[in-house]
């Protein structure tokens, strides 16, 4: 295990003409010995006019090539602490720069800028900094030591089984923690990353993966979600050695799916769990038992340690009882910074709590069942936002959840040749049709009212960086209905029941498909089975009184809409 030599950057030469890097744009290559020269020149013009002392600060502008993998490996090799990140002019990293007063800049050509002459002191170990979210531009930093970086590149070179015979197909950025251990545990043991500028709904992924021979491909949830709506089939790709998913969770039914054909065509599908703060492998889930037991994030990686606490602190050993997920390695941060004075600290935790809420099986696998903050209290239930977005995957895959205690916001992701048939118009019903069906089936199955649920219909769901859903964006794009809406509302109602707004009702048919805002009305549906909210409840009360008088049934809602719509009828021939 990690001892502080021998680093992935350091003596890259011992991989002799073995090729490090592969750049699919431009068709260009790089040896682990021609890898080795560059960084080491790159390395003395970091160090040329050098005016400061002790340790410097550098923040590179990165992109999957190779010139940003020099810059990078050099700022290593020469003690610096690094900060990658995107965009160097964006007005975020604008008031970053500012904050930090970082030494040096570094953009995606490679060119040095020195910044800042100030001194302040970084503390000797530390070497990384990432931002918490897979976003840049937050002033919150997870700090990471070489040990670190270098434990758990190991980790994850020893349960890969990874070998200098190894290509990666990268296309994650490497400011995404996910996307950097990929580059580190290859770069450990002499493999290959060939970075291609495509994603896998693009032709150009699938043709680079088969031009380069990769032997594996990494995913987030969105990745598989996304291969649903293609023809992906393992066995096109005969290289594929193993597949890797990690950044957030992948419902089970879907791990099963890809597990077994992988399986299929001798290829492993890996389930990975981890936290930046973890730089970033936590678990993975054995290849061999994904099928077996798809919903659980497996057991820790090799030297790391998983277990679960209750709010007191202490260990919780009964099978599926929940508690916080808790992690102890190596690899876990130097804790976090949110100003300058933070960098000259170290404060590891003794044990990384991971916010997540999880239960361990008699197998001594882990599963995931919510977050600690993923949770919103709507009419005194309190409600896990994870369960949720499950719950809306099994109708619409492409989706996402979140909200806040005034409501649920569900994000649904359509494309215009999404539906039932091939005609846009039938598609549009068909996709009401099964909204109105999941805002029911959400409504039943958490016991709210159908208006706690706001859906919004997007032609793309926002992402960050990371792959993973961009929920701040996805809230701050939908207008969540105000407290004065809802008071509006309860008004109108009660003015059709002040008989102020007096409308006759051609059926009572019509009259549910209006309340209760359905294009279609199950006529042997029962009011019990349409999972009214209350409002609606007292306004088809009063309107049903108007409209069948005594002859009104006394537990109404029981009957079927055609069984009032035979009384109304009735009524009506007598009247």
């Amino acid at each position: 295990m990690f001892a502080g030599q021998n680093m992935f950057f350091e003596n890259l030469q011992r991989y002799n003409e073995q090729i490090a890097l592969i750049d699919a744009s431009s068709a260009t290559s790089i040896s682990y010995q021609q890898l080795a020269v560059k960084v080491d020149e790159f390395v003395e013009t970091l160090n040329a006019d050098k005016n400061t002392t002790g340790k410097e600060l550098v923040f590179i502008e990165s992109r999957n090539s190779i010139t940003s993998v020099i810059c990078y490996l050099a700022c290593l090799k020469a003690n610096k602490t690094v900060y990658l990140l995107e965009n160097l002019t964006e007005h975020m990293t604008v008031a970053l720069i500012n904050l930090y007063h970082p030494h040096i800049l570094i953009n995606a050509a490679g060119d040095i800028q020195r910044h800042s002459n100030r001194y302040y002191p970084l503390h000797r170990d530390l070497m990384l900094l990432l931002s918490t979210s897979g976003s840049t531009g937050t002033p919150k930093f997870v700090k990471l030591s070489a040990m670190n970086i270098q434990s758990n590149a190991e980790s994850i070179a020893e349960y890969l089984q990874l070998t200098a015979s190894d290509i990666a197909l990268a296309h994650l950025k490497l400011h995404y923690s996910y996307g950097l251990s990929i580059l580190h545990s290859h770069l450990q043991v002499g493999a290959c990353i060939v970075f291609t500028d495509y994603s896998v709904k693009d032709d150009g992924f699938w043709h680079d993966l088969q031009r380069y021979s990769a032997t594996s491909f990494a995913g987030v949830p969105y990745t598989f979600e996304t291969l649903l709506k293609t023809r992906f089939d393992f066995q096109h790709y005969p290289s594929l050695r193993y597949v890797t998913q990690a950044g957030g969770k992948l419902e089970p039914h879907l791990v099963k799916q890809y597990a077994l054909q992988a399986m299929a065509n001798g290829v492993d599908f890996i389930v990975m769990y981890g936290q930046t703060e973890a730089a970033p492998r936590i678990s993975y889930l054995p290849p061999e038992l994904a099928s077996q037991f798809p919903g659980t994030i497996g057991h820790a990686i090799p030297h790391g340690e998983l277990f679960i606490v209750d709010n007191q602190g202490e260990t919780i050993l009964t099978h599926d009882e929940p508690g916080e997920l808790a992690y102890r390695g190596a690899n876990v941060m130097m804790g976090y910074a949110e100003q300058l004075a933070d960098l000259a600290k170290n404060e590891t935790p003794s044990v990384l709590l991971t916010g997540d809420i999880a239960c361990r099986t008699e197998h001594d696998l882990f599963y995931i069942v919510g977050r600690t903050k993923r949770f919103v209290k709507l009419f005194g239930l309190r409600i896990n936002l994870d369960d949720v977005q499950s719950f809306v995957k099994t109708y619409h895959p492409h989706s996402a959840v979140t909200g806040s205690d005034s409501g649920i916001i569900v994000a649904l992701e359509m494309h215009t040749d999404t539906g039932c048939t091939n005609s846009s118009a039938h598609d549009m019903t068909c996709d009401k049709l099964a909204i109105q069906e999941m805002l029911g089936a959400l409504s039943a199955s958490y016991a709210l009212p159908r208006d706690s649920f706001e859906i919004t219909i997007l032609e793309s769901i926002p992402l960050l960086a990371s792959g993973k859903y961009d929920l701040n964006m996805i809230a701050n794009q939908v207008e969540r209905p105000t407290a004065q809406y809802f008071i509006t509302r309860a008004l109108a109602k009660m003015a059709d029941i002040l008989e102020l707004n007096e409308k006759e009702w051609d059926s009572i048919m019509q009259l549910f498909s209006a309340t209760l805002g359905l294009d279609e009305v199950d006529p042997n549906a029962c009011l019990d089975s349409l999972n009214s909210d209350s409002l609606s409840f007292v306004y088809l009360s009063t309107e049903l009184e108007q409209c069948l008088g005594d002859a009104l049934p006394v537990h109404w809602q029981q009957c079927s809409v055609t069984e009032l719509n035979t009384i109304y009828n009735r009524v009506r021939l007598y009247d």
